[in-house]
């Protein structure tokens, strides 16, 4: 069964804009009749927000920041209905009779807007969850304000510019300009709050592999970095700067297996590795996940192909772990757009999904990145491999590395799709692409065996 991918849809985004003293922001249509604003956009990462600031700031002349998406629809007739509540950060829009303050109060006509503002106030008055301060009003102008103390503290001078570049369950992240420089902020959850504490510790033990850190707030779960030099690793086609690369995270790999109680005071928690392979016996059972012969699921051969596989992939569990290649930290999505380059530094971003595991679990996706690059060639691939292997090479013959490193490819894609399998109902509506992330890591698995 060939399933048709459907064009990418269109999304239409229902504003609502709320200012502490005026209440929302409302246009009034044809009728005279009050309703939220929106705008319709080409598909976009759902964690991204700038360009929605900035469509407001033209249509509407007002600067604002996201705190957060409400809804996020199917897609019908090739059209999603998003639904954001914003904060506003002056006091007029343009002039013009159609825009208008209204009480929150106001009656709307239209079911749709009456439906948002219902997601909102129950939204509202709901408490802050895991520590997502961001999603409430007053947060970015405190976070601004602790930004611009940080830059002065560092002699970096005051910031020129802080502008909002993704939001979403797992962080916030804001673009900081200062004297020409680039700075990002992060702001994390009080579960993530482990990748502050590993960040700083990787940061002062591998200097060149993080960002530079300039300062910290722990208790909020804040950081200010360095913008990361060069260009993302998924963008270079020079096959010898992904050696390098990768050379370079296994090199901080064998240094950290001796520092696993210090990284496990970090935070990071330990995956060991499933020999009894109930993750993929777990996997395969759950036709839901896996939507046989649906769009975004797996087809009905790769769902067969899966369920006959069982057994040798369990199998692959207990000889990887007879190989003896001791467990150290593992970056946990080590995609190359991840990693940043130049001619001297290799910066690693985004360690929130690291934990102490299999070393070999990292290297698969980095590969998968490499044949999506235009680098596909026969042999770069080796060649990738090679250079990465080069870095345990005090911990066994190369025969029996890569025998272990062919072993660990598909299970790295189960062990991602174990995790993508437990990403909370709440935040996969919000973010609908999520449903497919399980399918997606399960056929790269059935790829590499």
């Amino acid at each position: 069964m060939v399933i048709e991918e459907s064009p990418p849809p269109i999304v239409r985004h229902r504003l609502i804009i709320r200012h502490a003293r005026h209440g929302l922001l409302t246009v009034l249509d044809d009728a005279g009749d009050r309703r939220l604003p929106m705008f319709e956009s080409d598909d976009r990462h759902t964690a991204e927000v700038d360009y929605i600031n900035a469509e407001v700031a033209v249509r509407f002349g007002l600067r604002t920041t996201v705190l957060g998406s409400l809804s996020h629809s199917d897609a019908v007739d090739g059209v999603v209905e998003r639904v954001h509540e914003l904060e506003v950060h002056d006091d007029e829009p343009h002039e013009g009779r159609r825009l208008q303050w209204a009480a929150v109060a106001q009656p709307f006509v239209d079911a749709n807007d009456r439906a948002a503002l219902g997601l909102w106030k129950a939204e509202s008055a709901a408490d802050v969850a895991d520590g997502r301060g961001w999603t409430r009003v007053g947060w970015f102008d405190t976070a601004c304000a602790w930004i611009d103390r940080a830059l002065r503290e560092a002699g970096l001078g005051a910031a020129d510019e802080i502008r909002q570049v993704r939001t979403w369950a797992t962080s916030t992240v804001l673009l900081v300009k200062a004297r020409g420089a680039d700075y990002y902020f992060k702001a994390l959850p009080e579960s993530g709050r482990f990748e502050l504490a590993l960040t700083r510790y990787l940061g002062v033990q591998f200097a060149d592999v993080v960002p530079r850190l300039i300062a910290a707030a722990p208790e909020q779960r804040w950081w200010l970095m360095d913008a990361c030099p060069g260009r993302k690793l998924e963008d270079v086609t020079d096959i010898a700067v992904w050696e390098r690369a990768a050379a370079r995270y296994g090199r901080v790999q064998v240094d950290c297996m001796d520092r696993v109680r210090e990284l496990t005071a970090c935070g990071c928690t330990s995956r060991e590795l499933d020999t009894p392979g109930e993750s993929i016996v777990a996997l395969a059972n759950d036709v839901a996940v896996l939507r046989p012969g649906e769009p975004g699921g797996l087809t009905h051969e790769e769902y067969a192909q899966l369920r006959a596989s069982v057994p040798a992939l369990r199998d692959r569990y207990a000889a990887l772990a007879a190989c003896a290649v001791p467990s150290t930290i593992e970056h946990g999505d080590l995609w190359p757009g991840n990693i940043f380059v130049d001619a001297r530094h290799c910066a690693i971003i985004d360690w929130e999904d690291a934990a102490i595991a299999h070393p070999f679990f990292s290297i698969a996706p980095l590969t998968v990145g490499l044949l999506n690059s235009g680098l596909g060639e026969p042999g770069n691939v080796e060649r990738l491999e090679n250079a990465y292997l080069s870095a345990f090479a005090s911990l066994g013959p190369p025969a029996q590395l890569r025998r272990a490193l062919r072993l660990a490819a598909p299970l790295c894609f189960i062990e991602m799709a174990a995790r993508y399998r437990r990403q909370r109902p709440s935040i996969v509506r919000l973010h609908p692409w999520m449903r497919d992330l399980v399918p997606q890591t399960l056929r790269l698995a059935l790829a590499r065996q």
